[in-house]
Protein backbone atom coordinates (compact mmCIF):
# COMPACT_ATOMS: atom_id res chain seq x y z
CA UNK A 1 0.00 0.00 0.00
CA UNK A 2 2.88 2.33 0.76
CA UNK A 3 4.37 1.81 -2.71
CA UNK A 4 1.01 2.29 -4.43
CA UNK A 5 0.35 5.49 -2.50
CA UNK A 6 3.82 7.06 -2.76
CA UNK A 7 3.23 8.83 -6.09
CA UNK A 8 -0.22 10.28 -5.41
CA UNK A 9 1.23 13.76 -5.72
CA UNK A 10 1.93 13.24 -9.43
CA UNK A 11 -1.30 13.83 -11.45
CA UNK A 12 0.09 11.73 -14.33
CA UNK A 13 0.34 8.54 -12.28
CA UNK A 14 -2.23 6.08 -10.95
CA UNK A 15 -1.38 3.77 -8.07
CA UNK A 16 -2.57 0.16 -8.21
CA UNK A 17 -2.64 -2.21 -5.26
CA UNK A 18 -2.78 -5.88 -6.26
CA UNK A 19 -4.40 -8.24 -3.77
CA UNK A 20 -3.65 -11.85 -4.70
CA UNK A 21 -5.54 -14.87 -3.42
CA UNK A 22 -3.76 -18.23 -3.54
CA UNK A 23 -5.54 -21.57 -3.30
CA UNK A 24 -3.21 -23.74 -1.19
CA UNK A 25 -4.22 -26.81 -3.21
CA UNK A 26 -2.45 -25.37 -6.28
CA UNK A 27 0.91 -26.93 -7.02
CA UNK A 28 3.70 -25.34 -5.00
CA UNK A 29 5.87 -25.29 -8.14
CA UNK A 30 4.00 -22.15 -9.23
CA UNK A 31 4.80 -20.12 -6.11
CA UNK A 32 6.89 -20.24 -2.97
CA UNK A 33 7.46 -18.26 0.21
CA UNK A 34 10.93 -16.65 0.05
CA UNK A 35 10.89 -15.18 3.53
CA UNK A 36 14.04 -17.10 4.54
CA UNK A 37 15.95 -15.75 1.51
CA UNK A 38 14.72 -12.15 1.48
CA UNK A 39 16.51 -9.12 2.89
CA UNK A 40 13.15 -8.09 4.36
CA UNK A 41 11.95 -11.16 6.28
CA UNK A 42 9.13 -9.26 7.94
CA UNK A 43 7.46 -8.84 4.54
CA UNK A 44 7.05 -12.61 4.02
CA UNK A 45 7.38 -12.22 0.25
CA UNK A 46 5.91 -14.71 -2.21
CA UNK A 47 7.80 -15.52 -5.41
CA UNK A 48 5.69 -16.52 -8.43
CA UNK A 49 6.91 -18.47 -11.41
CA UNK A 50 7.27 -16.42 -14.61
CA UNK A 51 4.48 -18.38 -16.33
CA UNK A 52 1.95 -17.77 -13.54
CA UNK A 53 -1.55 -16.79 -14.65
CA UNK A 54 -4.05 -14.79 -12.60
CA UNK A 55 -7.77 -14.26 -12.95
CA UNK A 56 -8.94 -10.66 -12.49
CA UNK A 57 -11.80 -10.90 -9.99
CA UNK A 58 -12.44 -7.25 -9.19
CA UNK A 59 -11.19 -3.75 -10.04
CA UNK A 60 -12.29 -1.00 -7.68
CA UNK A 61 -11.30 2.50 -6.65
CA UNK A 62 -10.01 2.72 -3.08
CA UNK A 63 -12.12 5.03 -0.94
CA UNK A 64 -10.50 8.27 0.07
CA UNK A 65 -8.01 8.41 -2.81
CA UNK A 66 -8.24 10.19 -6.16
CA UNK A 67 -5.92 7.95 -8.16
CA UNK A 68 -5.53 4.73 -6.20
CA UNK A 69 -7.16 1.50 -7.33
CA UNK A 70 -7.26 -2.07 -6.05
CA UNK A 71 -7.18 -5.10 -8.34
CA UNK A 72 -8.12 -8.44 -6.83
CA UNK A 73 -6.39 -11.40 -8.48
CA UNK A 74 -6.67 -15.14 -8.01
CA UNK A 75 -3.81 -17.46 -8.94
CA UNK A 76 -5.00 -19.94 -11.57
CA UNK A 77 -3.56 -23.42 -11.99
CA UNK A 78 -2.37 -24.28 -15.48
CA UNK A 79 -4.80 -27.23 -15.53
CA UNK A 80 -7.81 -24.97 -14.99
CA UNK A 81 -10.56 -26.00 -17.44
CA UNK A 82 -11.57 -22.45 -18.39
CA UNK A 83 -7.94 -21.49 -18.90
CA UNK A 84 -7.51 -24.54 -21.13
CA UNK A 85 -10.46 -23.46 -23.29
CA UNK A 86 -9.06 -19.91 -23.56
CA UNK A 87 -5.57 -21.18 -24.39
CA UNK A 88 -6.86 -23.46 -27.12
CA UNK A 89 -8.87 -20.62 -28.65
CA UNK A 90 -5.84 -18.32 -28.62
CA UNK A 91 -3.79 -21.08 -30.23
CA UNK A 92 -6.36 -21.46 -33.02
CA UNK A 93 -6.38 -17.70 -33.62
CA UNK A 94 -2.60 -17.36 -33.87
CA UNK A 95 -1.79 -19.65 -36.81
CA UNK A 96 -0.92 -22.90 -34.96
CA UNK A 97 0.66 -24.31 -38.13
CA UNK A 98 3.36 -21.65 -37.86
CA UNK A 99 6.26 -21.90 -35.44
CA UNK A 100 8.70 -19.76 -33.55
CA UNK A 101 9.30 -16.20 -34.68
CA UNK A 102 6.68 -16.40 -37.43
CA UNK A 103 3.97 -17.09 -34.91
CA UNK A 104 5.17 -14.26 -32.70
CA UNK A 105 5.11 -11.89 -35.67
CA UNK A 106 1.56 -12.87 -36.56
CA UNK A 107 0.50 -12.45 -32.95
CA UNK A 108 2.00 -8.94 -32.90
CA UNK A 109 0.01 -8.12 -36.05
CA UNK A 110 -3.20 -9.35 -34.41
CA UNK A 111 -2.43 -7.19 -31.39
CA UNK A 112 -1.95 -4.15 -33.61
CA UNK A 113 1.75 -3.93 -32.78
CA UNK A 114 2.64 -3.29 -36.42
CA UNK A 115 5.97 -1.55 -35.89
CA UNK A 116 7.27 -4.35 -33.66
CA UNK A 117 6.03 -6.99 -36.09
CA UNK A 118 7.68 -5.22 -39.02
CA UNK A 119 10.95 -4.94 -37.12
CA UNK A 120 10.83 -8.65 -36.29
CA UNK A 121 10.20 -9.71 -39.90
CA UNK A 122 12.98 -7.45 -41.20
CA UNK A 123 15.40 -9.13 -38.80
CA UNK A 124 14.21 -12.56 -39.96
CA UNK A 125 14.59 -11.49 -43.59
CA UNK A 126 18.22 -10.49 -43.04
CA UNK A 127 19.00 -13.80 -41.37
CA UNK A 128 17.74 -16.15 -44.08
CA UNK A 129 18.98 -17.11 -47.52
CA UNK A 130 16.01 -19.34 -48.31
CA UNK A 131 13.96 -17.82 -51.14
CA UNK A 132 10.64 -19.38 -50.08
CA UNK A 133 11.16 -18.00 -46.60
CA UNK A 134 11.91 -14.57 -48.02
CA UNK A 135 8.70 -14.77 -50.04
CA UNK A 136 6.71 -15.56 -46.91
CA UNK A 137 8.32 -12.65 -45.02
CA UNK A 138 7.50 -10.28 -47.87
CA UNK A 139 3.92 -11.50 -47.60
CA UNK A 140 3.87 -10.75 -43.87
CA UNK A 141 5.25 -7.28 -44.50
CA UNK A 142 2.50 -6.79 -47.06
CA UNK A 143 -0.08 -7.82 -44.48
CA UNK A 144 1.29 -5.27 -42.03
CA UNK A 145 1.18 -2.43 -44.55
CA UNK A 146 -2.31 -3.41 -45.65
CA UNK A 147 -3.58 -3.37 -42.05
CA UNK A 148 -1.95 0.05 -41.59
CA UNK A 149 -3.69 1.39 -44.68
CA UNK A 150 -0.41 1.86 -46.57
CA UNK A 151 -1.73 0.17 -49.68
CA UNK A 152 1.03 1.10 -52.14
CA UNK A 153 3.69 -0.36 -49.85
CA UNK A 154 1.51 -3.41 -49.23
CA UNK A 155 1.23 -4.11 -52.96
CA UNK A 156 4.99 -3.69 -53.38
CA UNK A 157 5.70 -6.28 -50.67
CA UNK A 158 3.08 -8.70 -51.97
CA UNK A 159 4.40 -8.35 -55.53
CA UNK A 160 7.94 -9.15 -54.33
CA UNK A 161 6.60 -12.25 -52.63
CA UNK A 162 4.70 -13.24 -55.77
CA UNK A 163 7.80 -12.70 -57.92
CA UNK A 164 9.80 -15.18 -55.84
CA UNK A 165 6.99 -17.74 -55.77
CA UNK A 166 6.61 -17.63 -59.55
CA UNK A 167 10.26 -18.61 -59.88
CA UNK A 168 10.13 -21.43 -57.33
CA UNK A 169 6.66 -22.99 -57.60
CA UNK A 170 4.54 -24.72 -60.27
CA UNK A 171 2.02 -22.47 -61.99
CA UNK A 172 -0.93 -24.16 -60.26
CA UNK A 173 0.48 -24.12 -56.72
CA UNK A 174 -2.06 -22.93 -54.08
CA UNK A 175 0.48 -20.52 -52.59
CA UNK A 176 0.43 -18.53 -55.83
CA UNK A 177 -3.34 -18.24 -55.51
CA UNK A 178 -2.94 -17.00 -51.94
CA UNK A 179 -0.53 -14.35 -53.17
CA UNK A 180 -2.92 -13.22 -55.92
CA UNK A 181 -5.74 -13.16 -53.39
CA UNK A 182 -3.71 -11.01 -50.98
CA UNK A 183 -3.02 -8.44 -53.70
CA UNK A 184 -6.67 -8.50 -54.69
CA UNK A 185 -7.65 -7.62 -51.13
CA UNK A 186 -5.33 -4.61 -51.12
CA UNK A 187 -6.84 -3.31 -54.34
CA UNK A 188 -10.29 -3.94 -52.90
CA UNK A 189 -9.39 -1.93 -49.80
CA UNK A 190 -8.07 0.81 -52.06
CA UNK A 191 -11.39 0.70 -53.98
CA UNK A 192 -9.56 -0.16 -57.22
CA UNK A 193 -12.18 -2.78 -58.00
CA UNK A 194 -11.12 -3.51 -61.58
CA UNK A 195 -7.63 -4.62 -60.51
CA UNK A 196 -9.05 -6.39 -57.48
CA UNK A 197 -11.34 -8.43 -59.72
CA UNK A 198 -8.42 -9.40 -61.97
CA UNK A 199 -6.35 -10.74 -59.05
CA UNK A 200 -9.29 -12.51 -57.45
CA UNK A 201 -9.99 -14.29 -60.75
CA UNK A 202 -6.33 -15.37 -60.95
CA UNK A 203 -6.57 -16.79 -57.44
CA UNK A 204 -9.84 -18.56 -58.19
CA UNK A 205 -8.45 -20.10 -61.38
CA UNK A 206 -5.54 -21.70 -59.52
CA UNK A 207 -7.61 -22.85 -56.57
CA UNK A 208 -10.15 -24.45 -58.90
CA UNK A 209 -7.32 -26.59 -60.28
CA UNK A 210 -5.61 -27.37 -56.98
CA UNK A 211 -8.26 -27.48 -54.23
CA UNK A 212 -11.47 -29.38 -53.59
CA UNK A 213 -14.66 -27.62 -54.68
CA UNK A 214 -15.92 -26.98 -51.16
CA UNK A 215 -12.65 -25.58 -49.82
CA UNK A 216 -13.17 -22.38 -47.73
CA UNK A 217 -10.74 -20.45 -49.94
CA UNK A 218 -12.98 -21.06 -52.94
CA UNK A 219 -16.02 -19.66 -51.20
CA UNK A 220 -14.10 -16.68 -49.81
CA UNK A 221 -12.63 -15.57 -53.13
CA UNK A 222 -15.98 -16.08 -54.90
CA UNK A 223 -17.61 -13.77 -52.35
CA UNK A 224 -14.91 -11.20 -53.06
CA UNK A 225 -15.53 -11.48 -56.78
CA UNK A 226 -19.27 -11.01 -56.31
CA UNK A 227 -18.62 -7.98 -54.10
CA UNK A 228 -16.29 -6.13 -56.48
CA UNK A 229 -18.53 -6.89 -59.47
CA UNK A 230 -21.32 -5.00 -57.74
CA UNK A 231 -18.96 -2.06 -57.29
CA UNK A 232 -17.98 -1.86 -60.97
Amino acid sequence: MAFADCEQGDPNLIGILFQITIDPSISSSIFTNVKDFSNFKEEEEILFSMHSIFRIELVKKIDGYDRLWQVNLTLVHENNSQLHVLTEQLRKETFPEKKGWYRLGILLIKLGQFDKAEQLFHIMFDQTMDQREKAYIYSMLGMIKNDQGHYTEAIESYEKSLGILKKTLPTNHPDLATSYNNIGWVYRNRTDYKKALDYFHRALDIWQRSLRLNHPNMQSVQECIDFVKKKL
